[in-house]
């Protein structure tokens, strides 16, 4: 009986290591083509940002949870200017808009290109 359970227990082990290296090969690949999405999002934003979307970018994720207001009275530009580039990047899929428990309304740089730019 203790064969055929260490027969058992070592065709585990064989299957856990080749699904072991199946997903590294995976988690790779995975990684590889996040990189390249990043590096084309950054294009895609890098190409949109005028000086003002330059100034208006960061200000959108920062931790005191501006308005739009405040954000155009902070980059010096005027609240639908603060709109319109807020569609442009959900449009493009470059940030995530979601409310927060107190109702405000809340931006996550989807590729963490704030760093990048």
């Amino acid at each position: 009986m203790s064969t055929n359970n260490d027969e058992l227990l070592q065709i585990l082990r064989e299957i856990h290591d080749i699904l072991s290296r199946i997903y590294t090969c995976f988690e790779d690949q995975y990684l590889e083509i996040q990189k390249q999405k990043v590096g084309e999002k950054l294009e895609t934003l890098e190409n949109m940002l005028t000086p003002v979307r330059r100034r208006i970018y960061p200000l959108l994720f920062d931790t005191r949870r501006l308005s739009q207001t405040e954000i155009a009275d902070k980059a010096n530009t005027t609240q639908p200017t603060v709109s319109r580039f807020i569609s442009v990047l959900l449009a493009e899929d470059l940030i995530r808009q979601s409310e927060s428990e107190d109702g405000i309304v809340v931006y996550r740089d989807k590729y963490d290109l704030a760093k990048l730019i």
